[in-house]
């Protein structure tokens, strides 16, 4: 549900947006997250950035966190943030733990992506997809994470914790995503190989793993997910990992946006970044609304599929 102040309805250029019931003064709070449906952090800051609540060491003046899930690969900040991650029955821990053994058990260097015919219809996918053979390969470092955040949302449909069919009701890009970047399409694969023989070590999990759900959970990855960068104020802020906070992906683009978020913990909050008048739509920016519109449009194009129009890139 979201708050009095927003719904949700369909706009007049496709899709949903959130548009404001009332009308809402400069700097007033909005809407919050509270945590995140699945997320993950890259490999690279896993001992630094904690797994649960995704404070980064750095920011407490720490080179790393120092309590970890045994085997799992995941630190955490505090024993509280370690039980709070780990589901009851230790599935989600189990599941990491097997695809940490997985990759050192593989030899050899991953495979660079390799060209393949152009993509232009979901046939051609579907067909792609149904004359794979899923062997199993070494996978890159963002493959691995991939495979992370697949397991974080399917953790999620397994114990019914969460909002699956909502996440279902996210935009799906995978042919736009695929047609403008067809040598992803067999990297796509090998992440599924690998996840599905990982989770032959989590039989209760295994069941989940299926190319449709991967699929689906791909499909809805791209263009949805949200970063999660360091909360420093000096400067450039790093990008740690990603999440999905679906209630908040209604929020549509624009260049000049009246909404501005920020991240507190898990939790993504949202305020009025100006006055805004009642049934106006509530916009963020998903880019650095600082670029020239050259880039801006560049960048939207590439990673949301879709031209901007919003009154700035016109005016610009």
């Amino acid at each position: 549900m979201y708050s009095d102040l927003l719904h949700i309805k369909e706009t007049a250029y496709g899709g949903r947006g959130l548009f404001a019931t009332t009308s809402i003064p400069k700097n007033a709070f909005i809407y919050t997250c509270s945590s995140p449906y699945a997320s993950v952090i890259y490999r690279v800051f896993r001992k630094e950035v904690c797994g649960h609540c995704f404070s980064y060491a750095f920011d407490s003046n720490r080179n790393a966190w120092n309590i970890r899930r045994d085997g799992a690969g995941v630190w955490f900040c505090s024993i509280g943030c370690r039980d709070a991650w780990q589901d009851g029955d230790g599935l989600l821990g189990n599941m990491h733990a097997a695809v940490d053994r997985l990759a050192r058990s593989l030899k050899g260097e991953a495979k660079e992506p390799c060209s393949r015919k152009k993509i232009t219809s979901k046939k051609d996918l579907d067909a792609a997809w149904a004359a794979s053979t899923f062997d199993l390969e070494p996978l890159t470092q963002l493959e691995l994470d991939t495979v992370r955040f697949l397991a974080s949302v399917i953790m999620v449909r397994y114990t019914g914790g969460g909002e699956w069919e909502d996440f279902i009701q996210l935009q799906d890009n995978e042919l736009e995503y695929i047609r403008g970047r067809p040598q992803d399409l067999d990297s796509q694969i090998r992440v599924y190989a690998f996840l599905r023989k990982a989770a032959q070590a989590v039989p209760d999990f295994y069941a989940y793993v299926t190319v449709d759900t991967v699929r689906a959970i791909l499909g809805r990855d791209q263009g949805n997910a949200f970063g999660l960068y360091d909360m420093s104020t000096s400067g450039d802020s790093e990008m740690l990992g990603f999440a999905m906070y679906i209630k908040a992906s209604y929020f549509n683009h624009d260049c000049s946006p009246n909404v501005r978020k920020q991240r507190e913990g898990r939790s993504m909050h949202f305020f009025a970044a100006r006055d805004i008048e009642a049934g106006e739509e509530l916009c963020i920016s998903y880019i650095d609304a600082g670029d020239p519109v050259e880039k801006r449009r560049e960048e939207l194009a590439r990673d949301w599929f879709f031209t901007c129009l919003c009154r700035r890139c016109e005016n610009e």
